[in-house]
């Protein structure tokens, strides 16, 4: 097994916004990545020194990758012979990310502005490659630290509202990622709760999770949450719940 198969390679094909496998999060579809098709930091040496209009036409990129990830067969290897290699897209998806990655907090508020791009599929892009850079999941060759993204919570808060649910979904596990810190995104994602859209509910339940103990005033919703339709949001109610309870039990 590569070690980036050992960072949850395995993705379930759950359409745009179901909920990502070990972590309650939100996932778009199922990838199989292989360290064959690593890049690594001497393929984009410029990375690390790009500004703005640099992170900027870095994130650009993100529109050239549509969701949902494309499952695809990982073939038949021998413990001996090479892993298979990427299909193209996800090749050049793994190498948008890494570069994400690598340029640093630079990267964040680029991400930001693109949040506000007139087409959906785009910031639904932009909003997935948030988590990947910042939620600690991704296995990237510079290293696995995440990505601080406190500063687009401003642009994640408005991402909440977004007309499009997978915005809103990848939003609030965005919010999740950032933690404590948003705790200023409770009364939206309570909110969200009350949604008629499934998705959105089970992701408002994976934000106010990370957000912990400074979600407790969400609770009474969350425990609501229990009796949901959806098998899924009562999942991530249960979980959202045993956090904020544990948080608590902290202060």
């Amino acid at each position: 097994m590569t070690a980036r198969s050992r960072r949850e390679p395995h993705f379930q094909q759950v359409g745009p916004g179901g909920w990502r496998a070990g972590h309650l999060g939100i996932v778009a579809a199922a990838i199989i990545l292989s360290t064959s098709a690593t890049p690594t930091l001497a393929a984009h040496p410029r990375a690390a020194h790009a500004g703005a209009a640099g992170a900027d036409a870095l994130v650009a990129k993100l529109r050239e990758l549509p969701l949902p990830l494309r499952p695809f067969s990982p073939g038949t290897t021998s413990a001996k012979s090479a892993p298979p290699p990427l299909p193209a897209l996800e090749a050049k998806r793994q190498e948008v990310y890494d570069e994400l990655h690598a340029l640093g907090p630079a990267s964040v508020p680029a991400l930001a502005r693109a949040l506000r791009d007139p087409d959906p599929e785009m910031r639904r892009d932009v909003a997935v490659a948030m988590d990947v850079v910042g939620g600690g999941w991704w296995h990237f060759p510079d290293g696995d630290s995440k990505l601080d993204l406190r500063p687009a919570l401003p642009a994640l808060l408005t991402a909440l509202d977004d007309s499009d649910p997978g915005v809103r979904a990848w939003a609030a596990q965005d919010i999740r990622d950032i933690g404590a810190a948003a705790a200023t995104a409770v009364p939206r994602l309570r909110a969200m709760l009350r949604s008629p859209d499934a998705e959105t509910r089970g992701s408002a339940c994976n934000g106010l999770s990370g957000i912990g103990f400074a979600a407790r005033g969400a609770l009474p919703d969350l425990q609501q949450a229990l009796n949901d339709s959806s098998p899924q949001v009562r999942q991530a109610a249960r979980a959202a719940i045993v956090t904020i309870d544990r948080d608590a039990a902290l202060h």
